[in-house]
């Protein structure tokens, strides 16, 4: 993506051109009246799978050793590391792939939005609420903003919850909604706020949720910010399969959501992932197997594997070997040796 610098720059709406647009195809006007999107991020990405054998991890501690890595441009990213296996909600098993899909869903989408409000504009910054000082290691629970009936606050940096005041639960609040991503922006000097929503499944986005539950209660924490809503998901869920290239037309539920939300001057961006489900379920495999292999469970391997008459060598999608067996010249047997890392 290239930096903006937008000759089309809105002190009003920064992502005013990212907006869903209503047009009437010009080969018959008495066609029906269609919306589509000119833009996505833009931003250019690529994922890889290391296990922890890997050069990239030979000089890091073990809880920081890096099982998938996400580039953007000339940036890379730890997406997930053994210490987010090992602190999990969740264990990483076949009837866990709901939870493992969404948390991965959560991870890239934030990672490419995060990238795209810093590059999109030199007129705009990212900041406010998380300014660098904000120490990321140590800020569960912590309260990003409140009034008398409301308080939005860190549940596990960087997922966020609203709380009400209802006099029910163990404070007298209750949960009413769990943010994925919140970026607090700034252009020519306005205050946005976007709250970030993933998607692999189908949009199942109630609108009238949202903005009780959602908008209604920042609107009240932050009088005088702009609200923004980005639906991060699969083009598939967005766009129609005719002439997509050529018009991008989004599909009417999409398209109801977009009406609904700017009838409260709510703006609306449909973002799409770079990655096919496919990828998705690559990944998600990748991390059961090593869940497994870090908790020395049986596990059954999907790789590279090389055979020879004296070793064996299994990959499991990283770089470096999964494990390494020599035949002893005396016994026969297999036996397992430690990997060295290559120089």
């Amino acid at each position: 993506m290239n930096p903006a610098n937008s000759a089309v720059s809105n002190p009003e709406d920064p992502f005013v051109e990212f907006h869903p647009f209503l047009w009437t195809p010009q080969r018959n006007s008495s066609e029906d009246t269609i919306y589509s999107i000119k833009r996505n991020h833009g931003v250019q990405s690529s994922f890889k799978l290391h296990n922890p054998n890997d050069p990239i991890n030979s000089s890091l501690p073990k809880y920081e050793k890096i099982l998938v890595e996400y580039k953007i441009n000339d940036y890379s990213y730890p997406i997930i590391t053994i210490s987010d296996l090992i602190n999990s909600s969740f264990v990483y098993d076949a009837q866990a792939e709901g939870n493992i899909l969404g948390d991965l869903a959560e991870r890239i989408s934030r990672r490419i939005t995060k990238y795209f409000l810093k590059h999109w504009d030199k007129n705009g910054k990212t900041g406010g609420i998380f300014e660098p000082g904000f120490d990321v290691r140590n800020c569960r629970d912590f309260i990003v903003a409140h009034s008398s009936d409301y308080i939005l606050k860190i549940k596990q940096y960087p997922n966020l919850i609203i709380l009400k005041k209802t006099g029910k639960g163990k404070y007298g609040y209750e949960n009413i909604k769990e943010i994925d991503g919140f970026f607090d922006y700034r252009y020519y000097g306005k205050r946005h706020i976007l709250v970030l929503e993933s998607k692999l499944e189908r949009i199942n986005v109630d609108c009238d949720f949202l903005i009780e539950n959602l908008f209604n209660p920042l609107r009240i924490l932050f009088p005088d910010a702009r609200f923004h809503y980005i639906l991060f998901t699969d083009k598939h869920s967005i766009f129609t399969a005719n002439n997509y290239e050529r018009l991008r037309q989004i599909k009417p539920f999409p398209a109801k959501i977009y009406e609904r939300l700017s009838s409260e001057q709510i703006g609306t961006l449909f973002f799409t992932f770079n990655e096919s489900r496919q990828d998705f379920e690559r990944i998600k495999d990748f991390l059961m197997l090593q869940y497994k292999a870090l908790n020395n469970e049986v596990l059954t391997i999907i790789g590279k594997t090389v055979l020879s008459e004296k070793e064996i060598t299994v990959y499991d999608g990283g770089e470096s070997p999964h494990i390494r067996l020599v035949k002893d010249k005396k016994s026969g047997l297999w036996q397992e040796v430690k990997i060295q890392n290559p120089l």
